[in-house]
């Protein structure tokens, strides 16, 4: 080309505000949910109202709240657009609640089947969703719990995270005694007596209930042991239970890959085996020797 040099244009990547990108996230779901004709609920974050998020930044990723008998029709119709699974929902928590996506564009979601501390089930959606208000993300319109229903989740919430454990008398300085009475009037309509006595500290008067061990270990950050014998205890059936069980020395494949930045190799997997059953013989030992003492 006779001398002539070539210019090759340099690229620029535009960084988008994390709270911006969450937006639209949640809005990209809602309009898959418009699409499929599936009910969702958008929750925490940036769809609260800013005194029930547990950030004041809106969190790091979009959560939403399915309609339990859509899920698996929602998540299949997420797969099949590029979202990539981070996490199930049997490895996800010990409650075993949502799902986690990646989007190389939108980032991270988690998809609920359910709400820690609440019943699962369409008759606990069907209560959180007559009582729905809505609100626009990227100016798309997505249903929202209402106050009560927003209150209720980020007690539930910071529960589960062990950040604040509230006496009564703190409950009803942060809601006020009106928003109060219609908390305690939703926990029982949504089955979350449970997750709220451990909201106010309050275990010990639902010690008869089979989630009781489960919320005790949560709240306490026990052992992993303790943790799996808890999740056996709180299953509903004995064929969850047994396959509970089971599951409990596998190794959570998914959650190597995350840590390890790449797909574990059988090798990497069988090593993490071996070191989950060292683990777990040690804390059983340990916690003989605590009551030996």
């Amino acid at each position: 080309m006779g001398g002539t040099m070539v210019g090759v244009e340099e690229q620029r990547v535009a960084t988008v505000d994390l709270a911006v990108r969450i937006e639209f996230c949640h809005a990209a779901l809602q309009h898959l949910a418009d699409q499929l004709g599936v009910d969702l609920l958008h929750i925490k974050g940036i769809a609260f109202e800013p005194q029930w998020r547990s950030r004041a930044s809106g969190g790091s990723d979009a959560d939403v709240l399915v309609r339990p008998s859509q899920v698996k029709r929602f998540v299949e119709a997420l797969e099949a657009r590029g979202w990539r699974r981070r996490s199930r929902f049997h490895t996800g928590s010990p409650f075993g609640h949502a799902q986690t996506y990646w989007h190389d564009h939108l980032g991270y979601a988690d998809i609920h089947r359910f709400f820690p501390g609440m019943q699962p089930g369409d008759k606990t959606f069907d209560t959180l969703w007559s009582d729905r208000l809505e609100i626009r993300l990227a100016s798309v319109p997505c249903p929202v719990p209402d106050q009560a229903g927003q209150a209720l989740v980020h007690l539930l919430n910071e529960a589960r995270n062990g950040m604040t454990v509230r006496r009564k008398e703190g409950v009803v300085e942060l809601l006020g005694a009106e928003l109060t009475a219609q908390v305690e009037a939703l926990v029982g309509r949504v089955g979350a007596e449970v997750g709220y006595a451990a909201a106010l500290g309050e275990l010990d008067r639902v010690g008869d209930h089979r989630e009781h061990d489960l919320w005790h270990v949560v709240v306490t950050r026990s052992g992993r042991v303790e943790e799996w014998r808890a999740r056996v205890k709180a299953q509903s059936t004995l064929t969850a239970k047994a396959l509970t069980v089971l599951r409990a020395p596998l190794v959570n494949t998914e959650h190597l890959a995350n840590t390890r930045g790449h797909p574990p190799s059988v090798g990497e997997v069988v090593v993490e085996f071996g070191d989950r059953v060292r683990r777990g013989v040690t804390e059983i030992w340990r916690s003989r020797r605590r009551g030996r003492a």
